[in-house]
């Protein structure tokens, strides 16, 4: 019997070097920026932040019906609030990045390398720039939230 249990560790930490180590030591681009070519790209990607921003308010209002109490469940619905800001924001974003001057974008050697601000929507577009500010937050909320359930169980 503990021979299995060492053969599983060691499956596991093999598992752990491949999956996690493996794409640090030998990386390749990510692609994570994806353009959306045409209306219907962005239209149906606008839809999708708008369902995730309505099954979010359905979760939140199901929390709120179920009554859940204690460690963690706080934090969780902070989470929830966070993530329907940021999918307003990034909503913001792209139909706003289809309206703006390309003029108050500052370019160099063909890269932008500055925006210039004239009134709050434009504030609020370089905003949305960053929703990597509302977002990560909302991340280090979910895993608080997991880690205290961690520990009840």
């Amino acid at each position: 019997m503990q021979a299995a249990g060492r053969i599983k560790q060691m499956l596991s930490r093999c598992l752990y070097t491949v999956f996690f180590l493996g794409p640090l030591l030998f990386p390749r681009a990510a692609l994570a920026v994806q353009r959306h070519s045409g209306a219907e790209g962005l239209v149906s990607h606008q839809l999708g932040h708008l369902l995730f921003i309505f099954g979010m308010f359905y979760l939140l209002y199901r929390l709120h019906r179920s009554s859940y109490q204690g460690p963690g469940w706080a934090e969780f619905k902070l989470f929830i609030w966070l993530i329907i800001c940021w999918n307003a924001l990034t909503f913001y974003g792209h139909w706003h990045n289809e309206l703006i001057d390309q003029a108050k974008f500052l370019r160099a050697d063909g890269k932008t390398s500055g925006f210039m601000i004239s009134g709050p929507t434009d504030v609020l577009y370089y905003f949305s720039r960053l929703d990597h500010l509302v977002l990560v937050p909302a991340f280090l909320c979910l895993l608080t939230a997991l880690a205290k359930w961690r520990k009840q169980a």
